[in-house]
């Protein structure tokens, strides 16, 4: 797992530039229930130095995967999906049916989809991992059972002939079934007509979506992302909806490993705009990699959600551990309604300085 990044972001209003059109903070709902907004936290989780990887090395190509639970879209419950190069996650029929979909060209949401399948479209469009430094589709089951994460993070890949990468990934929750876009790197430098989305379709649809009015579109071929943008996709109530958790921690990284205890303090907010975020039930948890230093322990919420609490680790690591030692720390809380949230954010002892 790697290191988390998080940006409170706040809802995008009005003109945004000369030639950005105007961006809704929220779009939806369709006839599902669906909302999209804006207004959500950029909470960056890089899994590509610890996820599996797949396409590697190829153009419009796909891959099955299992999911780790089943996750529930526009009514129906999944238990894999069928991940596409050109920046779609499709609910296939099967696993045989994931191979050979013709989606290199995007189009408008309202338009018959590729095999008309329910789909995900964080950046749809013509993407590559055949290029010189392409990446690959990395994956990985984020959390415990009950609130976990499953993350697809396209990485490194080429829109068209472009010589700039595109990072981004989705993030599917458990129990809520919420779907999370965020954008690492998508402002491509030297004028790229790629740039910020100018050239891909982002939302959500289901089979016969336009005629049932159950899809959402953010954007078509329009430039309205930018890197540290997020978007969520639900269709909870607000009083469904869990506590929107964010941390951050200082230091990420611990050197020298020389055996003595060293406090990180990890920050954040806990906020829930439904039923209000219980106290009582705010919490630290802290998983050790060697399974030997594991503390937990309550958390203080302050004013405006935040909160800040100083958690001791032990600044050392095997000799002949490359991967070196990790303390993943989980902040946790439920809201009245009992709907729980949770964020994640990685220390980690390397093997060397700067590593």
């Amino acid at each position: 797992m790697g290191k988390i990044t998080t940006v409170r972001r706040a809802a995008i209003v009005g003109l945004v530039s000369a030639a950005v059109p105007v961006i809704a903070a929220v779009r939806g709902p369709d006839a599902s229930g669906y909302t999209a907004t804006d207004a959500t936290v950029f909470s960056f989780v890089d899994v590509s130095g610890g996820g599996a990887s797949v396409l590697a090395g190829t153009d419009d190509g796909t891959a099955p995967l299992t999911l780790p639970f089943a996750f529930t879209f526009y009514g129906q419950p999944y238990s894999q999906v069928c991940v596409s190069s050109n920046g779609v996650v499709y609910f296939a029929p099967s696993a045989a049916a994931c191979s050979g979909v013709n989606d290199f060209a995007n189009i408008d949401l309202a338009l018959t989809t590729p095999n008309d399948w329910p789909a995900i479209f964080p950046y749809w469009t013509d993407l590559t991992f055949q290029a010189p430094g392409a990446g690959s589709v990395f994956y990985q089951t984020l959390g415990s059972a009950g609130g976990r994460r499953f993350v697809i993070q396209w990485n490194n890949a080429m829109p068209g002939s472009s010589t700039n990468p595109v990072t981004f990934q989705i993030v599917l929750s458990e129990g809520s079934n919420n779907i999370l876009f965020q954008y690492k790197t998508v402002t491509l430098a030297g004028g790229n007509p790629a740039t910020n989305g100018a050239q891909a379709t982002v939302g959500i649809r289901n089979a016969g979506g336009a005629a049932a009015n159950k899809l959402i579109e953010w954007s078509f071929n329009a430039p309205v992302l930018h890197d540290g943008a997020a978007l969520l996709f639900s269709n909870a109530p607000a009083d469904q909806a869990p506590p929107v958790i964010t941390a951050a921690a200082n230091p990420v990284s611990i050197w020298p490993p020389n055996g003595k205890t060293v406090n990180v303090t990890v920050t954040g907010t806990i906020v829930d705009t439904g039923s209000g975020v219980a106290p009582s039930t705010a919490r630290y948890t802290v998983a050790d990699s060697y399974g030997q230093v594991q503390p937990s322990g309550a958390l203080t919420i302050g004013a405006n959600g935040q909160y800040s609490v100083s958690i001791p680790v032990i600044a050392s690591r095997n000799g002949n551990d490359m991967a070196g030692r990790t303390y993943t720390i989980t902040i946790h809380a439920d809201d009245k309604a009992g709907n729980s949230g949770s964020a994640i954010v990685v220390v980690r002892v390397p093997h060397d300085q700067g590593k």
